[in-house]
C-alpha cells in the first residue's frame, strides 16, 4: 500500500511542477531527490546510499555503448543546414521537377521535411524553416488554409523519425538497440507515410492549378548542386553507420563538416550567423542532457518505491490481451505526445511503461524476440510522430500556426491535420498486422554484415 501511494504522489508531484511551466528537468531532479527521501522513510534505503544519484548519473553519461557525443553534432548539421538557406533552394528545385504533379507544392513541401531531418529533432526550426519558404506558394496557389497549415505542419513532423533524426537515438537508446538497426527500420514506414500523405494531397488538389515560380525564383545550377551535396551529407549519416564506415559520432561529426562546406558553398558562411548558429546548438543540448540527468535522477527514486512494479500491477489488472494491452500503451504515449517533450517522454515516461512493453510477447508474430522489440520501437517512435499532428495539443501544429502569415488560423489547421491523423493511425495498424514492414530492412542489413561498428 505504501509503494501504491508513494507511486500516485510520484507522479502527480511530476504533473503538477510540468503543468506550472517550472522546469522539466528541475522538476524531474527535484521529483526524484524526494523518492529518494520517500524510500528512505520507508526503508528502502538509507541517506548512506545517496551516492547511488551520482553513480546513476555518471554511468548514463559515461556509457560508451550510448554515443551521446553524437547528439550536439546531429543538432548542430540541422541548423547549420537551416542556416545555409538550403530549404528554400529545396522547396523551389522541387517546384520544378513536380510541376506536372497536382498538389506539387504541398508535397514538395512533405518531402523538405525528410531532407532536413537532423533539423526535425527540434521540431520548431524544423517546422518554422518550412513555415518560411512554403507557406507563400501555397497560398498564392490558391490553396485552402488548412491544407496549406496541415502540409507545413506535416514536413516538420516526417523528419522527427527519419534517420538520421534525433529522436531515433533516444528510442533505440531506452530499447537497448544497435542504432543502424534502428534508422533502417523506419525507412519504409516513413516513406510510406509520405507516399500515402502525398497521394491524399494530389487527389484532393487534383482541379487546383499551382501558380508558376516566376523566372527569378528558378534554382541555378550552383543552387542545384548545393541541394544534391545537402541531400549526399545528410544520407551519408545513416549509410555509413549501416554499411560499418563509421560509428555514430564519426559519421554525424563528417557529416557536420559537409553542413559546413555546403554553407560555405552558398556564400552564408559568416561570422555572426555561425556564432548565432553555435549557440543555439549549446542552448538546445545542455536542454536535452539536463533532462537526461534529470530523467536518471527520476528513475533511480521510481525504481526505489518500486513504482514501476505498480504500474505493471496495475496494466495487468485490467486483464487485456496482448493486442488490447499495445493499444492501450501507444495510447498512452500518444495522449502524453500532447503535454510532453518527445524527450520527456523517452527518458522519463518510456522506461516507466518499458516491463509492460516488456511482457508483451510477440516473438511469433514478428519471428523472434529481439526483432519484436525494433517494430516495438518502431511503433512507439510512430505514435509519437503522430502526437506532433494531433488536434488539439500537438506541437508541430503550434509551431506551424506561429510561422503562418495572416489568414491562417489554428482551426484552419486543425481542420488540415485530421486526415492526416487518420491516414497515420491506419498506417500503424498496418505496420502492427504487418512487421515486415519494419523489420525487413533491418534483417537484410544485419545478415549482411557483422561488423562490431554497427551498433
Amino acid at each position: 500500500m505504501e509503494t501504491e501511494i508513494l507511486t500516485i504522489a510520484m507522479l502527480g508531484l511530476l504533473g503538477i511542477g510540468v503543468f506550472s511551466g517550472f522546469p522539466v528537468a528541475l522538476v524531474l531532479t527535484a521529483t526524484g531527490f524526494l523518492a529518494f527521501v520517500a524510500a528512505v522513510v520507508i526503508g528502502v534505503t538509507d541517506f548512506g546510499h545517496l551516492g547511488l544519484i551520482y553513480l546513476r548519473v555518471r554511468g548514463m553519461l559515461t556509457n560508451e555503448g550510448v554515443q551521446f557525443t553524437s547528439v550536439p553534432l546531429l543538432i548542430f548539421l540541422g541548423l547549420v543546414l537551416n542556416a545555409s538557406g538550403v530549404a528554400a533552394t529545396l522547396f523551389q528545385t522541387l517546384g520544378h521537377v513536380l510541376k506536372s504533379v497536382p498538389g506539387r507544392y504541398a508535397i514538395a513541401t512533405l518531402l523538405i521535411g525528410l531532407i532536413l531531418a537532423p533539423a526535425a529533432g527540434v521540431i520548431g526550426a524544423s517546422v518554422v524553416t518550412v513555415a518560411l519558404v512554403a507557406y507563400g506558394p501555397m497560398l498564392r496557389s490558391g490553396y485552402a488554409p488548412s491544407t496549406a497549415g496541415s502540409a507545413v505542419a506535416a514536413s516538420g513532423a516526417l523528419g522527427v523519425v527519419f534517420p538520421p533524426a534525433v529522436l531515433l537515438f533516444f528510442v533505440a537508446n531506452v530499447f537497448q538497440l544497435r542504432i543502424a538497426l534502428m534508422y533502417t527500420a523506419l525507412v519504409i514506414p516513413v516513406l510510406l507515410l509520405v507516399l500515402f500523405f502525398s497521394l491524399f494531397y494530389a487527389v484532393t488538389l487534383r482541379n487546383r492549378v499551382d501558380v508558376a515560380l516566376s523566372d527569378m525564383e528558378k534554382p541555378t545550377m550552383r543552387d542545384v548542386f548545393s541541394v544534391i551535396i545537402a541531400i549526399g551529407v545528410i544520407a551519408a549519416i545513416p549509410l555509413s553507420i549501416v554499411g560499418g564506415i563509421a560509428t555514430l559520432s564519426e559519421a554525424a561529426g563528417i557529416g557536420v563538416f559537409g553542413g559546413l562546406l555546403v554553407m560555405a558553398f552558398r556564400g552564408r558562411m559568416t561570422f555572426a550567423r555561425l556564432d548565432k548558429t553555435i549557440v543555439q546548438t549549446a542552448s538546445m543540448t545542455s536542454m536535452v542532457f539536463f533532462i537526461v540527468v534529470g530523467a536518471s535522477i527520476f528513475s533511480l527514486g521510481f525504481n526505489l518505491i518500486e513504482g514501476r512494479e505498480v504500474l505493471l500491477e496495475w496494466i495487468n489488472g485490467f486483464d487485456l490481451g496482448r493486442w488490447m494491452t499495445l493499444a492501450l500503451l501507444l495510447g498512452i504515449i500518444l495522449v502524453l505526445g500532447f503535454v510532453f517533450d518527445w524527450i520527456e517522454i523517452l527518458l522519463v515516461f518510456l522506461p516507466i511503461l518499458l516491463p509492460a512493453f516488456g511482457q508483451l510477447d510477440f516473438s511469433d508474430h514478428v519471428g523472434s524476440d529481439y526483432f519484436s522489440k525494433i517494430w516495438l520501437a518502431g511503433l512507439i517512435a510512430l505514435a509519437l510522430q503522430t502526437s506532433f499532428l494531433t488536434p488539439p495539443f500537438g506541437y508541430a501544429l503550434f509551431f506551424a500556426k506561429m510561422a503562418a502569415p495572416p489568414g491562417v488560423n489554428l482551426a484552419d489547421i486543425y481542420r488540415g491535420a485530421g486526415p492526416l491523423v487518420i491516414i497515420e493511425i491506419l498506417l500503424i495498424a498496418v505496420l502492427a498486422l504487418w512487421p515486415e514492414l519494419i523489420t525487413w530492412l533491418p534483417e537484410l542489413v544485419l545478415s549482411k554484415s557483422d561488423s562490431p561498428l554497427l551498433n
